[in-house]
């Protein structure tokens, strides 16, 4: 006997049009995330060492600003390289998303849908990651951009930074992706819907 499989997703508060990105700075990539996760710290290893002095060799404006409470030493030893800044705890990361010129969330390991995309994505953020940070999100117009050799780290990451108006494109796009598959409504939708359907006694909850 088959069963219907009900999806609810994860849900993404949607930031008011004045706190969604300004795409103005041509400087500065952003990571966000708890800091002594061992995905994030593998992730932020790898983007400070392997990726981003290369970029920065080519525009000397970067700063790779790494966001995110408790930091392990791993993290905190990253500070030590030229334009990378380790900031620990921060009380909003709003003033982030707004002046980021790129979230990055470089994932070598881990699994799932990863929240400080979608949370990235619904600011209206220039997003670039891998295929596993790209987990669960069924993208197809562009919304993000995906690279996972060095070379498509280093060549991606150069025509980004050189086109603000696609980094514009990619954020209405990435914004409107979570609106129409992430918002609070779009998941009370299903949620009830697997309610209704699913044989649940609410009378119970």
């Amino acid at each position: 006997m088959s069963k219907v499989i009900y999806t609810v997703g994860n849900m993404v508060k949607i930031p008011d049009v004045g706190s969604i990105a300004l795409h103005e700075s041509v400087g500065n990539i952003i990571f966000v995330g708890k800091m002594s996760y061992e995905p994030n710290i593998v992730a932020v290893n790898f983007f400070s060492t392997q990726i981003f002095p290369l970029l920065k060799a080519k525009y000397s404006e970067l700063k790779f600003i790494i966001v995110g409470a408790n930091p392990d030493e791993r993290v905190r030893k990253l500070a030590d390289i030229e334009g990378v800044t380790v900031t620990g705890f921060v009380d909003s990361i709003e003033r982030y998303f707004r002046h980021s010129t790129i979230v990055v969330a470089p994932m070598l390991t881990g699994a799932g849908i990863q929240n400080k995309i979608i949370q990235a994505m619904s600011y209206g953020c220039c997003v670039a990651t891998t295929t596993i940070g790209a987990e669960g999100l069924k993208i197809s117009n562009g919304e993000i951009e995906i690279f996972n050799s060095t070379e498509e780290w280093i060549s991606g990451m150069s025509r980004l930074i050189m086109n603000r108006k696609q980094r514009i494109d990619m954020g209405r796009l990435a914004r409107q992706y979570v609106i129409d598959n992430l918002s609070p409504q779009i998941i009370s939708r299903q949620f009830w819907r697997f309610i209704r359907n699913g044989g649940i006694d609410i009378s119970s909850l």
